[in-house]
């Protein structure tokens, strides 16, 4: 009598009742504890199905070739030799298992290589989508903006309406008598903080695909949000705090020139070589393109925001500047500086408001600087010196100086009571025949201090307009800077692809 499963004779024989077939019990039991079924028939089987054979327990007979010394070695032999071939069994089914898996190993790289260019595809696509609605709505809001300035212009063609300039007025009124009562704040960095300026942190937010970052501004209010623009047609929202990006704006088909954020609401601007403006709102799932201005012609290089905070100018290369009203979204006058008396014909490179709002600068590619009255929308003085174009301008916050840049390598102070310059700073160190482009000016908020962006970083004291602090942290040339409050840190941005914040150490 043998096992059905090991083939051998049983030591402790039981049978199963439905099948007739004999098994070894410690082998079946196992096997029905395992499996609750008959090795052989596979119908169910429980142990109570097996019924024990009582049969002789005569030791069991020595097989023929373990009586002898040669028979001990054949069957050892035999038995390593099955183990061999079954070893290179294993082997085989072994390289099989691996040429399956590399196989589908090489399925999965090439289905996720699949699904990253379609989710790229889906994610241009909903892009897209985006852009044409933009433009959809902001046609229709252009309609409407149109109908609504036709009723609210009370003024003659070519002016602001009255309620307009009777606004600004009264705001410049009262930021007058209170920078007359205004103090200097206690906790204004002093010269020796910003001769240790040195670089806390830098960042690169744009792409990589099309360097160079542009422009920068920092939120009037709240300081821990930094704005920038890029080369890549993208607008960053960085907070400071954090440390990391919060938004990315995208929409732009050409760089980002100007940014700016609004000091109290959600809303910020963007202004492009596109030769269009947005104007973008915080929303649940971001910043999205509230109104898009297409009123200009040409890139768009300049835009500044009211002392009322509800006017924004943009300012062009197509020679004109154009004044927004920022609730209605509609275009308030137009002023096409190629028709005025001293006509400007290569364009306008950058604009800003004078701080009590009643004045606007805005400097050419010629290298004039136009101050605008805003009541009469005339050019009513112009500042000629650079030998080059504008590049920026910035005024102090008592009203009294401006400063402007040029890509000729200077920098020029001017008086606005005297209308004269009565100082300019020279960027010519390093080779004084080719001097370096200056690209911005930028006084802090006290106007104790002024910044220059050109190959590096300057800093200065308005006091003496001597140098306090040189910055050479950025590789290529510096783009903009801008001071954060009381003058405590001070951000660049540059076409090396980095925005460098700096404080004292």
């Amino acid at each position: 009598m043998l096992c059905c499963v090991t083939g051998t004779s049983p030591e402790e024989p039981v049978i199963s009742r439905k099948s007739g077939h004999l098994f070894e019990r410690r082998i079946i039991e196992k096997y029905i504890a395992q499996h609750g079924k008959c090795p052989v028939t596979e119908q169910e089987l429980t142990v109570d199905d097996l019924l024990p054979i009582q049969c002789n327990k005569a030791p069991k007979p020595r097989p023929a070739q373990a009586s002898s010394i040669p028979g001990l070695l054949s069957l050892f032999q035999n038995e390593w030799d099955s183990l061999m071939i079954e070893s290179y069994t294993m082997k085989q089914h072994l390289d099989t298992v691996r040429q399956e898996l590399s196989h589908a190993l090489y399925q999965h790289d090439a289905a996720c290589r699949v699904i990253a260019r379609l989710i790229k595809e889906r994610d241009t696509a909903r892009a897209q989508l985006a852009q044409f609605s933009a433009r959809t709505e902001q046609d229709v809001n252009e309609a409407k903006a149109e109908g609504d300035t036709e009723m609210a212009q009370t003024e003659e063609d070519g002016k602001l309406p009255k309620t307009v300039i009777t606004k600004m007025q009264e705001m410049s009124t009262q930021l007058t008598n209170k920078r007359r009562k205004r103090q200097v704040s206690d906790t204004l960095a002093t010269p020796e903080e910003i001769d240790r300026f040195d670089q806390l942190v830098t960042f690169t937010p744009h792409s990589a695909a099309d360097p160079g970052v542009l422009c920068v501004h920092i939120h009037p209010r709240s300081y821990d949000t930094i704005m920038t623009g890029g080369n890549d047609g993208t607008a960053i929202l960085y907070d400071k705090n954090a440390g990391q990006i919060s938004a990315k704006l995208a929409g732009h088909t050409k760089a980002v020139r100007r940014v700016k954020m609004h000091p109290t609401a959600d809303i910020v601007f963007t202004a492009s070589d596109d030769a269009t403006v947005r104007i973008w709102k915080k929303q649940e799932t971001g910043y999205k393109t509230e109104y898009l201005f297409r009123d200009h012609t040409g890139p768009v290089r300049g835009i500044t925001l009211n002392a009322t905070n509800d006017y924004l100018v943009t300012a062009s290369l197509d020679s004109s500047w154009n004044f927004y009203d920022i609730a209605t979204s509609s275009c308030l006058t137009a002023v096409n500086a190629a028709e005025v008396e001293n006509p400007v014909r290569q364009g306008f490179t950058c604009a800003e408001f004078h701080p009590d709002g009643m004045i606007l600068g805005t400097g050419t590619a010629e290298n004039t600087i136009c101050i605008w009255d805003l009541k009469t929308l005339n050019n009513v003085a112009s500042f000629e010196g650079h030998t080059a174009a504008v590049t920026s301008l910035s005024f102090s916050e008592n009203g009294f100086y401006l400063s402007t840049s040029s890509t000729d390598g200077t920098v020029k102070l001017w008086d606005l009571r005297k209308l004269v310059n009565f100082r300019t700073l020279t960027f010519n160190d390093s080779n004084p025949t080719n001097p370096s482009q200056v690209n911005s000016v930028s006084f802090d908020h006290s106007g104790n201090y002024l910044s220059v962006a050109s190959d590096n970083v300057k800093c200065y004291s308005v006091k003496t307009w001597s140098e306090i602090k040189v910055l050479y942290n950025h590789t290529a040339s510096v783009t903009d800077v801008c001071w954060g409050p009381d003058a405590k840190w001070l951000c660049s941005t540059s076409a090396d692809r980095h925005v460098k914040i700096y404080t004292a150490k």
